[in-house]
């Protein structure tokens, strides 16, 4: 009989440490896990594997505001003024008057200026080429069609060179390019000469053979003439081939 109201008391205190336990845990943890704690003992009837709603890891006070785009500040408007327009006359100006006075300050006539009369530039004289048979006429000139023509480019050489060809050959250089000349022509007698523009006086022309060879250039590559550098450089090249090889008036030199 001493044993139930013990038991009793045992059970009672029991009772009270766990419900002061469970007001304890209450006032310590947030509210919002008491409320969870609250919910999950008061739902009896949920199911074991209900799960909370996922929530965000990144709260959505702590994304930064974007800020709105800065406006464009207007354009300075400037303003152009309308450009002066002239009209060029199309008319011919009226002729002038001249009035001539005497000493005393009478007027004694009245004429009219004439106006300058533009005279255009003649054009230049057309170049006709000379073609035929050619013979040699001199070191640098030739005779064409019963016209003496002179070699562009290229001049005689100085009378203390000597061209001979061989021991006791004493001619000039000019009789050595006349007798070269002479030698071609016989091979190709037809020739066609060029005259270059430009030329003032006794005019100088370019005549090539039939083999198409420039006489002047072939005079002054053997050495029998030199370059005339005061009307072309054409045959300066030429002049220093003869040069090196020692051709001609180059090998007295």
């Amino acid at each position: 009989m001493q044993k139930a109201p013990l038991l009793v008391l045992g059970i009672a205190g029991l009772t009270i440490g766990a419900m002061a336990l469970v007001r304890e845990r209450q006032e310590v943890a947030p509210p919002s896990l008491a409320a969870e704690q609250v919910e999950s003992a008061t739902a009896g009837d949920a199911p074991p594997d209900a799960s909370p709603p996922p929530t965000s890891t990144t709260s959505d006070t702590a994304r930064p505001a974007t800020a709105p785009p800065a406006a464009m500040p207007d354009l300075p408007t400037v303003e152009v003024k309308p450009r002066a327009v002239h009209t060029v006359p199309t008319d011919e100006p009226p002729i002038p008057k001249v009035t001539l006075f005497d000493r005393n300050g009478k007027e004694i006539a009245t004429r009219q200026a004439a106006l300058p009369t533009y005279v255009p530039p003649a054009p230049p004289p057309a170049i006709v080429p000379i073609s035929g048979v050619a013979q040699a006429a001199g070191g640098t000139t030739l005779a064409v069609a019963g016209k003496n023509v002179r070699l562009f480019g290229v001049r005689v050489a100085d009378p203390r060179d000597h061209c001979g060809l061989g021991p006791g050959d004493a001619r000039n250089c000019s009789d050595v390019a006349r007798d070269a000349l002479a030698q071609r022509l016989r091979r190709y007698p037809n020739v066609s000469c060029q005259m270059p523009p430009g030329q003032r006086g006794d005019q100088a022309a370019i005549c090539v053979d039939l083999s198409g060879t420039d006489l002047g250039g072939f005079l002054v590559a053997e050495g029998f003439a030199l370059a005339d550098i005061s009307q072309s450089y054409e045959y300066f090249g030429s002049e220093g081939v003869a040069r090196y090889y020692r051709r001609g008036l180059w090998r007295n030199r």
